[in-house]
């Protein structure tokens, strides 16, 4: 479907159908964002089994001791239940958007009598929708292309927030059994080891969702201020369709914010439980190793959108800065326009 709304795209491009153009642009954003979000990902494969892999054998090795399951077990809970909720969000979204299009022609028809085959998705195919058979063929593999997308991305976004939340639970169990460290230093090495294994373990969380976030980033910004520009100017019909987009793009954007907020808290948490712990009863190797440890942890471990931006709630505040900037633009062209 991608393919029939870029053809659409070309054939209405001119100065006169900006405003179309323009109502067009989320459609295409979140074909393209979908592809865009599953391939990396796809492409990264192997590190997201290995990574997936080590995750599982590091928390039955921590679960070993009954005391961590009050720390991993309801972050576990908690982000199941949030992927829950965030793909039946998604999923009424993409349904509301996808099955009012035959209740708005029933609308139409009673309000005036009127026959119009209207599709969710403007798109060119080589051949007319002007009859029910040809509408229905087109309808019914639009919604499904609809679905496919919705499901793609949350998929990607399922597995991002799953993989961070381990990892950030690894974190806090680190900080856990640094803060119980006394002048008994056997475990210090180990627990050195364990923050090193932890922290290559966030570098590969970098690795695999760079880009996807990078693409989340970019294209939810264009599709914010594209859908912005519509809630201004477009009809009164195209407002419900609109807000719904912009409600999907916003969750989405706001959720990875959300886990990789998380991601730097628990990173810097480390160094503070290192300041807690009794390093002042510790001979005085112990204690530079110590030192090194809360230097180290005081740096924050961060996932970026392909290091243009940190993934984080300033990161979110960026973003709507930057679609507000644009829409501006937008808003700028149009009123030119008009006014010539």
């Amino acid at each position: 479907m991608l393919v029939e709304e870029m053809f659409f795209f070309v054939k209405k491009m001119a100065p006169e159908n900006f405003l179309e153009l323009t109502g067009l642009a989320p459609c295409i954003c979140v074909g393209f964002l979908s592809a865009l979000k599953i391939i990396p990902v796809a492409c990264h494969r192997t590190t997201v089994f290995s990574l997936a892999d080590k995750l599982n054998d590091l928390s039955t090795e921590i679960l070993k001791d009954p005391k961590n399951e009050n720390v991993i077990k309801p972050n576990i809970n908690s982000v199941r239940t949030l992927i829950k909720y965030y793909f039946i969000l998604n999923l009424v979204l993409i349904s509301v958007y996808n099955f009012s299009t035959p209740f708005y022609i029933l609308y139409h028809y009673i309000a005036s009598r009127e026959e119009i085959f209207y599709l969710p998705y403007p798109v060119l195919v080589p051949f007319s929708t002007e009859t029910w058979l040809n509408w229905s063929i087109v309808y019914l593999h639009s919604i499904a292309s609809g679905f496919i997308c919705v499901l793609y991305f949350t998929t990607v976004d399922g597995l991002y927030f799953v993989l961070t939340s381990y990892v950030c639970s690894m974190f806090e169990v680190l900080s856990k059994d640094i803060k119980k460290i006394d002048n008994d230093t056997t475990d210090l090495k180990e627990i050195i080891k364990r923050h090193q294994y932890v922290l290559m373990l966030a570098e590969d969380l970098e690795v695999i969702f760079t880009l996807p976030n990078f693409f989340n980033v970019l294209v939810g910004s264009i599709e914010i201020c594209a859908l912005g520009l519509n809630l201004m100017i477009g009809e009164w019909g195209d407002v419900p369709g609109c807000i719904l987009f912009l409600s999907s793009v916003l969750i989405q954007i706001f959720m990875i914010s959300v886990f990789g907020e998380k991601l730097i808290t628990e990173s810097t948490k480390v160094s503070d439980s290192a300041f807690l712990c009794k390093w002042y009863e510790m001979n005085t190797k112990s204690k530079k190793t110590i030192l090194m440890l809360m230097i180290r942890a005081h740096k924050p471990q961060r996932l970026t959108a392909n290091k243009f931006s940190v993934i984080c709630f300033n990161g979110f505040s960026k973003i709507i800065s930057n679609s507000w900037s644009y829409f501006t633009i937008l808003w700028t062209v149009y009123s030119r326009k008009n006014e010539q």
